[in-house]
């Protein structure tokens, strides 16, 4: 490269008479690629306020297999907390983090599963929480005057077919029929199920 070649690289920037600036060569590619840079960032900052406008809705789902290992944290590097050996029974989905889902049972134990591990067919137990021998009703209809169809222990797991905010439609073994919405884990109060 020659002198005359070094002074055409390192003259100014031309102002012409409209005030736009004209840039020579590798200027314009300098500036081109901080254009670039400038609008990934602007890119990436608006995604970022996307994601954080988006917060995780928790859900209810169902373990999807006979054994299911409850982690530490979001990976298999992590210890196991529990396995669960209970295909079907309902857990509430509280985050996640890529390909791992973090679950509560309806104990409030706590854990991160694989989320291929879970479905969202609509599991719920029947009044957990009831330590004594009592039993929740299972009605013809959705009427505490309609006829009973069973009478199910605490922490028999049902199925659940729709609810329509107090009353859910659930079947167990050959059983169909409606339980009182509250006397549910796995569903929402007020949740409405088609």
């Amino acid at each position: 490269m020659n002198f005359r070649h070094c002074l055409a690289l390192s003259r100014p920037v031309d102002i012409v008479p409209n005030w736009r600036l004209q840039m020579p060569g590798r200027v314009a590619v300098v500036g081109a690629f901080l254009n670039v840079l400038l609008f990934c960032l602007l890119a990436s900052a608006a995604s970022a306020a996307e994601t954080k406008s988006k917060p995780f809705t928790p859900y209810f789902a169902a373990l999807k297999a006979d054994e299911v290992h409850f982690r530490k944290g979001p990976g298999r590097q992590y210890d196991i907390l529990w396995t669960y050996r209970s295909l079907g029974l309902p857990v509430e989905v509280t985050a996640s983090h890529e390909h791992w889902r973090r679950v509560r049972d309806s104990s409030g134990a706590e854990g991160w599963v694989y989320f291929r591990l879970l479905t969202r067919l609509r599991m719920a137990l029947t009044s957990p929480w009831q330590k004594e021998k009592t039993t929740i009703a299972l009605y013809r209809k959705a009427n505490v005057d309609s006829p009973l169809v069973a009478n199910l222990e605490p922490g028999v797991k049902v199925l659940v077919k729709s609810c329509t905010g107090k009353w859910c439609k659930v079947s167990v073994a050959s059983f169909r029929g409606w339980i009182i919405q509250k006397k549910l884990w796995g569903v929402y109060p007020g949740e409405i199920i088609q």
